[in-house]
């Protein structure tokens, strides 16, 4: 990596969440080095740290400083693959910047330039089981997942982003005509992928078509659903679930809408002030999670259990669930303009 290369990571810290944002989706490696006038390191910021702040209702036009990591970890160049991998598993980071010896950045080594088989026994769960019954007359004889974005379907560009973060290992949880998957994609090999098929009796709901796995898994699961779309780096979610060490992670999107009315503040019946044509955020199921394998015997066998009831269970018995925040295009296709919407999308 020479100069110009690490100058693609590097920003000043009076620089917006917005430009780190750029930074970082250019890069490609989920982090931004925040230099001084001399170039030297004074902070870090990882595509983790933009979304937790944006979580919390932070601006994108705020100064990164207000994000960004004030002492990173970092190793003198020439440090040992083996040294540094000690150090990523001790500090739960997925990089680490290379100093020289005027503590200007250098070069930066990630997690999977050191660890080949990092996602050896990783797989996906695709639940592609529902009929569609909003897209109707479109589904009557072709399964949501497998409508057509341009000259893929939607089953395609979800395998295809899989395969991407590096998940060849491939279930797609089937009910609603399930030979028309199956013909199509038949083993994967096709595709890049190792595609096991979940078929399902009767309706299990979304979460419970996982006791249908045929062994428990030695990592934890993306499930996905079958009809979402989005450009998000399902390897950044995975990164994500496991420098949190929660037992799920739930993906949100943002959905925001406009009261076109004055929103009176009340205490009892006394009004201590309105709010004009107020804009309300909220956060909302994205339909995709990250599950870690002690979860699964939670999940009721031979029984429809959605992942909202898994999610109450798994606060009722106080265990650590936490939230990705997907910045990136998603789209959930459940009617047809959201189709039209996924197509203008990715064409």
């Amino acid at each position: 990596m020479n100069d110009e290369d690490i100058k693609k990571f590097c920003l000043r810290e009076s620089d917006t969440v917005r430009a780190c944002m750029e930074v970082i989706d250019r890069n490609k490696q989920g982090i931004a080095l925040i230099v001084d006038a001399r170039g030297r390191l004074i902070g870090t910021v990882t595509d983790g740290d933009i979304r937790r702040f944006i979580l919390k209702g932070g601006p994108v036009e705020e100064e990164i400083s207000r994000v960004m990591w004030s002492n990173p970890s970092t190793a003198p160049l020439g440090t040992s693959k083996e040294e540094m991998k000690a150090l990523m598993n001790k500090h739960l980071v997925r990089s680490i910047p290379l100093l020289d010896e005027a503590g200007r950045p250098r070069k930066i080594v990630d997690l999977r330039d050191i660890a080949s088989e990092e996602h050896v026994g990783q797989c996906a769960v695709i639940m592609a089981g529902g009929e569609g019954k909003r897209l109707r007359p479109l589904t009557a004889n072709t399964p949501k997942p497998m409508m057509k974005l341009g000259d893929k379907t939607i089953l395609e560009n979800i395998i295809g982003s899989l395969i991407k973060s590096g998940i060849v290992d491939v279930y797609i949880s089937l009910n609603y005509k399930a030979d028309v998957i199956e013909d199509y994609f038949g083993d994967g090999s096709d595709f890049g992928a190792k595609i096991t098929y979940l078929r399902e009796d009767r309706k299990l709901g979304t979460a419970g078509a996982l006791t249908l796995l045929p062994e428990t898994p030695s990592k934890p699961v993306l499930v996905i659903n079958g009809d979402v779309v989005t450009n998000t780096n399902l390897l950044r979610l995975i990164e994500f679930h496991k420098q949190h060490r929660c037992i799920m992670t739930v993906a949100a999107v943002q959905y925001m809408f406009n009261i076109p009315y004055g929103v009176l503040n009340l205490s009892g019946h006394y009004l201590l002030g309105i709010e004009e044509k107020p804009k309300k955020t909220f956060l909302c199921n994205a339909g995709i999670y990250m599950i870690n394998p002690e979860v699964l015997p939670i999940i009721p066998k031979n029984a429809k259990f959605d992942f909202t009831d898994l999610i109450k269970e798994l606060v009722r018995k106080g265990l650590p669930v936490t939230t990705f925040a997907l910045l990136e295009c998603w789209i959930d296709v459940g009617q047809i303009d959201d189709l039209q919407k996924a197509q203008n999308v990715l064409l």
